[in-house]
């Protein structure tokens, strides 16, 4: 009995530092989020988290790591919503649509990507861990392009790096018009709006009519 008691203690205790450690994340990238990174101390995270700097040294050696770890988040949220998304087994090109939509949500309910992002267009020149959700999208981009045209869903003539580049604009695009100020339903009527004129250059005509550039129905995204 003893040592099933020490064995639920070393879970509780397990357990009450991986939480410490998610709010200190999710703290620090509304910080992020809202300064910026060079704005944001780590006296005002720990203060923000309500823990102690020796607490916050405890899970981070500095504010390079923390930085990674909220990319990190940025990066599950990322690889969880390709995976969602192709389960619906759509064409892929209806899928690559809808991730572009999910990134328009995200933008206003996600602070980790939110500051992800931010935290790329200030520290990007430093290279990783600053630019991973980046990297990550970019290959999601470009593995579900391959797919869609070992399927026969693009048009003839449409190279993979063209067509990265153009849904990558929209990807920024949809960044740019969330800084901007606009709201969400903006957003995603814009989203619609790009992918109506992109999608007739990058989709086999006889395929046009399943794509829908307004993306998934379903509230969530």
């Amino acid at each position: 009995m003893s040592g099933s008691g020490a064995s639920g203690r070393v879970v509780t205790k397990q357990s009450r530092s991986e939480n410490t450690r998610l709010h200190l994340v999710r703290s620090a990238a509304e910080l992020f989020d809202r300064n910026g990174f060079s704005g944001a101390t780590l006296e005002d995270v720990s203060r923000a988290a309500g823990v102690t700097k020796g607490a916050f040294y405890f899970h981070f050696s500095s504010k390079d790591e923390l930085a990674g770890a909220i990319q990190a988040e940025a990066c599950t949220l990322l690889r969880n919503a390709v995976h969602r998304v192709l389960e619906d087994r759509l064409p892929v090109l209806q899928s690559l649509v809808d991730l572009t939509h999910e990134l328009a949500r995200w933008l206003e309910h996600e602070p980790v990507v939110r500051a992800s992002l931010r935290t790329a267009r200030e520290c990007g020149h430093r290279g990783a861990p600053f630019l991973d959700f980046y990297v990550d999208l970019l290959s999601a981009v470009e593995t579900m392009l391959i797919s869609a045209e070992q399927a026969g869903d693009l048009g003839g003539g449409v190279a993979i790096e063209q067509a990265s580049t153009l849904v990558l604009t929209i990807c920024a695009g949809v960044e740019m018009l969330w800084w901007s100020g606009i709201r969400h339903g903006d957003i995603r009527e814009n989203v619609r709006e790009m992918w109506k004129l992109i999608l007739p250059g990058l989709v086999a005509h006889d395929d046009l009519a399943r794509i829908d550039p307004g993306g998934p129905s379903r509230p969530d995204g």
